[in-house]
């Protein structure tokens, strides 16, 4: 006799098997295939993330080589049209925060650069009323949220810091000494007669950086006296506070005291849209730091390589 129902079988045990239906089978043999399907599609998901995270790190890593690499050419091109020549290439990075993000959102949330100095100091003729000044002191710039508009860059906020040599600065107030002469011819100030003469002979021939003190130290006509200068920052502007000296009996004249500390302020105050947030003496000379928000990057640009313009004119 022929058996149409579902055939049973011993186990092991000599008793007979549960019988087993061709639907349960094919229930649980749909139910693996539907995991199986399942765990395939999340594997391809995170393959295509991680592809996808592969691409976009290769792009911002071109992005940034390339937005650096044209930073420095830039940065490069400017100095040579100046006349001048950067011993070695500035330093250029633009933080953590994805670039290619920002620029798609047409703002740079960060970017840094140092400029290292391509400053020259000489004399004509070895004249010390007749400096040449070429170049700028070194610049570590730091900028946030920079507008991507080339027309008008903008940066929300920015930082400028960079230290004066002495050197300069000893150049910066001859050449205010010899516009002053030149303009003044022989007015004799306001100290009458003695004064006047007496403001004729003395001339800065020296500075020095007193970090103990934290002044800067004017040599008088070849260590003749020394006047001692306190950078002080009020406002947002360089002052200095300059001690009272005499010189063979006589205090030093008002006007050359003015015209000193008018030379070494106009050479650092005039930066626009940036204000000054400190000022301080290191023995590499006089160290400040600048600041500003929501400024035009070309005006910063202009200002900041008038470091220098001012001593290129011969007196």
């Amino acid at each position: 006799m022929v058996h149409t129902g579902p055939v049973s079988t011993s186990n092991n045990t000599g008793q007979p098997a549960a019988p087993q239906s061709w639907g349960a089978q094919s229930r649980q043999d749909g139910t693996t295939a539907g995991k199986k399907r399942s765990g395939l599609w999340w594997k391809i998901l995170v393959a295509l993330v991680v592809i996808l995270v592969l691409l976009a790190a290769v792009a911002e890593f071109g992005v940034r080589a390339y937005a650096k690499n044209t930073v420095v050419d830039e940065i490069r091109s400017s100095a040579q049209n100046n006349g001048t020549e950067l011993a070695e290439d500035p330093s250029v990075s633009f933080g953590t925060s994805p670039l290619l993000l920002g620029l798609v959102q047409g703002k740079i949330p960060s970017f840094d650069a140092t400029i290292p100095s391509s400053l020259d100091v000489s004399y004509e003729d070895s004249d010390q009323s007749r400096p040449v000044v070429s170049g700028q002191p070194e610049m570590a710039i730091n900028a946030k949220d920079m507008s991507t508009d080339t027309g008008d860059p903008t940066a929300g906020e920015i930082t400028v810091d960079t230290t004066l040599p002495p050197e300069f600065l000893l150049a910066e107030i001859q050449k205010s000494q010899a516009q002053g002469t030149d303009g003044n011819g022989e007015d004799g100030g306001d100290g009458g007669d003695g004064a006047g003469l007496l403001e004729g002979l003395i001339e800065v021939t020296g500075v020095q950086m007193n970090t103990a003190d934290n002044t800067m130290d004017l040599e008088i006509t070849g260590g003749l006296a020394t006047l001692s200068m306190t950078p002080v920052v009020e406002e947002g502007a360089l002052n200095f506070r300059v001690e009272n000296l005499q010189i063979l009996g006589m205090d030093l004249p008002e006007s050359m005291v003015k015209s000193l500390t008018d030379s070494l302020q106009e050479t650092v105050n005039d930066v626009e849209g940036l204000q000054i947030q400190s000022a301080d003496i290191t023995e590499g000379g006089l160290s400040v730091q600048l600041h500003g928000t929501d400024v035009s990057l070309d005006d910063v640009s202009s200002s900041t390589s008038t470091f220098s313009d001012g001593g290129q004119q011969n007196s």
